[in-house]
């Protein structure tokens, strides 16, 4: 008595009775929300989230904020705002123009675990603590490299994605496991596009440039 179930499509709920019947109403997701089954319950969960970063330099959050024209650099994307958790990793991104003329885009991928330091380039090349290995490559029980879609992908068993292909563009897929716990300008997955101008310190940017500036990734600076 109390509990319910959700129909196949999400479009129904139907409650228990204490008096043994079932009662039904209409029922439908939130938006930003779809029905599937989670943990063997069918339910209504967050979608994918997905931060891009394209050629350009333009970079759109997993909620959806939007805006580009960065200098040459690195640039921290994001991470996992509990680094003392098992399952912690930072995305950070070298952007800059590797020739006269042309756009700026991401030319490595560098990604931090707890235990390992993977770093990919856009011509495939990987190295996993500093050493170049052949892919696919399996790095521990929760994190591998493979070629995927013409480029490389750098997966973790939390829900984590990072795709990169050889025109510069880098892709971050997560999991609805990771929403509300993510740092740094791909926002933090909470389907709240107007929090995503956060800086570092707390305070407010006036578009995601700043942000994105904001975190620049201070240990890969030349000065």
């Amino acid at each position: 008595a109390g509990e319910s179930i959700i129909s196949g499509a999400c479009s129904e709920k139907c409650t228990c009775q204490a008096s043994g019947g079932l009662v039904c109403e209409p029922h439908s997701c939130p938006e930003k929300e779809i029905c599937a089954l989670q943990d063997g319950v069918r339910g209504c969960i967050k979608q994918e989230g997905r931060c891009t970063l394209l050629p350009g330099a333009r970079l759109t959050s997993f909620d959806g904020a939007s805006g580009g024209d960065l200098h040459s650099g690195a640039y921290e994307l994001a991470s996992l705002c509990n680094d003392s958790a098992p399952s912690w990793f930072r995305v950070v991104v070298d952007v800059r123009a590797c020739s006269d003329g042309a756009v700026m885009a991401g030319t490595t991928a560098y990604i931090f675990f707890q235990d390992a330091f993977i770093a990919v380039k856009r011509n495939k090349e990987t190295w996993v603590n500093g050493r170049p290995v052949p892919l696919p490559a399996k790095i521990s029980d929760a994190v591998s490299v493979h070629k995927s879609q013409g480029g490389l992908a750098v997966v973790q068993a939390s829900g984590l994605q990072v795709l990169f292909s050889p025109s510069g563009e880098v892709l971050l897929r997560v999991g609805e496991s990771l929403a509300n716990k993510l740092c740094a300008p791909c926002g933090n997955f909470n389907g709240d596009v107007s929090d995503d101008l956060r800086l570092p310190s707390g305070g407010v940017a006036g578009n995601i440039t700043e942000v994105i500036n904001a975190w620049k990734a201070r240990d890969f600076s030349g000065w």
